[in-house]
């Protein structure tokens, strides 16, 4: 924090004071010429005034105007991650005015859960406890603090922040003993260095972990943590755990958010869109499957089959990640199911060529098969390099556009290859193929 960093650099001049948020008091007034130098040194975008014995702190307005400017921008990308990681829930996240963002979230009539991961900061900070402490008027309030743990449990803990929370590259749900859900996190290499240290030096002490000043557990150290790994455990239910697991991967935002106005808008003004959405995606399944029917007859009919089964397919995967179907996804389908057929159209004209240069039917459709696949994952490898770009570039109705795009691709190989090749040994008498 700005005010221990003054507070530390003042005293290392030998100029006592007193810093409580944006005012220090200086103990002797002849110091203020020198402290000035000194705070404008740490951050010369500081204005400093000057009120009897004490120097009031504020930022310069253009400094302050680009900061909340990045703050808004911050929070902008750690909402995004919050409540769509992967881009399928089409979440809209927006800046208005200076310092006001506006989230739109399709699809959602309760919006509990929402505010709840909206309103907490998520700013997950590691201390050491404060063992030496044995009534609360010993407590030493420069360098230890009492928190509180979500039962009303009061905790000495030293202000100091070991660890700090931006440095876990991973937090997911796991399961304990009774089957208790607790969170397991993970630091990257610099900070697991350090807790490896700090465990070392502090086997037998008790080893806070704080979340947004409430405390979530204080383990006791038992022995030396090597591999940058931990749990927090705690009266957790998995969804509390699963919530508390996606703030910490999502990180902590710069400013807390305050929620001033919610909506609840019904689905009529995009309805007929959605429709118009769904309309062209089955009538480009309809015409796609037509289309393969005249040209390849029998074998067309076994490939609109799969057709059909890779829009389930797709459908169904896009469920189990509660992906909100909205136009971009829409679109993703339509797509998919045009290039889909692709796959079929490479493996028949391989077959006809087989059959051309005079190879028994059965062995036509073998080698047909064997050589198309080289072509055709070539083709859609390329396709899901640019899918993956745009998931990592882009943002919210485009990440979801790149990742339908992705999963339909995935399933349209499934499907022509080994769906198709499957129906076509099942149904069809190889005599009776006939490619014109």
């Amino acid at each position: 924090m700005l005010a221990n960093e003054i507070k530390e650099t003042l005293l290392t001049k030998n100029i006592e004071s007193n810093v409580q948020n944006s005012v220090i008091t200086l103990n002797n007034i002849d110091d203020y010429k020198k402290a000035s130098v000194l705070i404008n040194a740490i951050n010369p975008n500081l204005e400093l005034n000057r009120k009897d014995s004490s120097i009031l702190i504020s930022y310069k307005p253009h400094y302050k105007n680009s900061l909340i400017s990045e703050v808004a921008a911050e929070s902008i990308n750690n909402v995004q991650r919050r409540l769509d990681k992967l881009g399928t829930k089409e979440v809209s996240v927006q800046k208005q005015g200076q310092n006001k963002i506006l989230v739109q979230v399709p699809g959602v009539e309760d919006t509990k859960q929402i505010k709840s991961l909206l309103g907490k900061t998520a700013k997950l900070a590691f201390h050491l406890a404060n063992t030496n402490i044995a009534k609360v008027q010993d407590i030493d309030h420069e360098t230890t603090v009492m928190l509180k743990d979500s039962l009303g449990n009061s905790y000495p803990i030293f202000r100091k922040t070991e660890i700090g929370g931006d440095s876990l590259v991973n937090a997911s749900v796991r399961f304990g003993h009774l089957g208790k859900p607790t969170v397991h996190f993970k630091f990257d290499s610099i900070a697991s260095k350090r807790f490896a240290k700090i465990t070392k030096e502090n086997v037998g002490k008790p080893f806070a972990i704080v979340l947004d000043n409430t405390v979530l557990t204080v383990p006791t150290i038992r022995e030396p943590i090597l591999n940058g790994e931990g749990e927090i455990s705690g009266n957790f239910t998995e969804k509390q755990a699963s919530e508390l697991a996606i703030l910490l991967k999502s990180g902590a935002l710069p400013a807390p958010l305050k929620i001033i106005e919610e909506k609840n808008i019904g689905p009529s003004l995009g309805e007929e869109s959605i429709k118009a959405g769904e309309m062209a995606a089955t009538i480009s399944i309809i015409a796609v499957a037509l289309f393969i029917i005249i040209t390849y007859g029998k074998l067309g009919v076994l490939a609109s089959v799969a057709l059909f089964s890779n829009v389930v397919l797709i459908l169904s995967i896009l469920t189990l990640l509660e992906a909100t179907l909205t136009l971009p996804g829409i679109a993703g389908i339509a797509l998919t199911v045009g290039m889909a057929v692709d796959a079929n159209v490479l493996i028949f004209e391989r077959i006809r060529e087989e059959i051309k240069s005079g190879k028994r039917v059965e062995r036509a459709i073998e080698e047909g098969f064997k050589n198309a696949i080289k072509t055709i994952l070539d083709s859609n490898i390329t396709t899901l390099i640019a899918a993956g770009i745009m998931f990592i570039i882009g943002s919210g109705a485009i990440r979801g556009f790149s990742v339908t795009l992705s999963i339909g691709i995935l399933c349209s190989m499934f499907s022509a290859i080994t769906v198709t090749k499957l129906l076509i040994e099942l149904c069809m008498n190889p005599k009776e193929l006939v490619l014109c």
